[in-house]
């Protein structure tokens, strides 16, 4: 598992987010989490639910086992990345993106669920860097979104 050591406001830092393989993300590549969004979202049902007969009154509700299915699940992790070298920082995110971007779905393990989803990388997003080239401390923040196509849990 690929792991992100989770250290901000909304995790303490003996929580680890994980997404494949078996590498720390903080202790690779530098990449923290501060926030997830998405992963407790209930999720949007597909197809059909009901439907209203002409003929007669209210309408046939679609609630059986079988009846029910839902669409795929989008999760958003609020990252940065720091390092501190320039040179550091390039290997580290390219490495980060060439494992990232790879083909297949990643499992991710979040703190506050038991169960893992398995995930794909559905869009990048920029960076945004927090200091400049020259200092002695790069930090950057980007947003990187992930799809769970089919939900492991409803």
């Amino acid at each position: 598992m690929i792991g992100v050591s989770a250290k901000s406001k909304n995790f303490n830092s003996a929580n680890l987010v994980t997404i494949s393989t078996s590498h720390d993300l903080a202790a690779t590549y530098g990449i923290y989490v501060q926030k997830v969004k998405g992963a407790l979202d209930f999720l949007k049902r597909k197809g059909e639910i009901a439907h209203n007969w002409l003929d007669s009154l209210g309408e046939e509700s679609f609630t059986d086992i079988g009846d029910i299915h839902f669409g795929p699940r989008d999760i958003i992790l609020f990252c940065y990345i720091k390092a501190d070298t320039k040179e550091d920082f390039l290997i580290k995110l390219n490495l980060f993106k060439a494992v990232l971007e790879g083909p297949g779905l990643r499992t991710l393990k979040l703190p506050f669920l038991e169960d893992t989803l398995d995930v794909y990388f559905k869009d990048g997003g920029a960076l945004n860097m927090l200091t400049g080239w020259n200092n002695s401390l790069l930090v950057g923040k980007f947003i990187l979104k992930l799809r769970e196509p089919m939900p492991s849990t409803a």
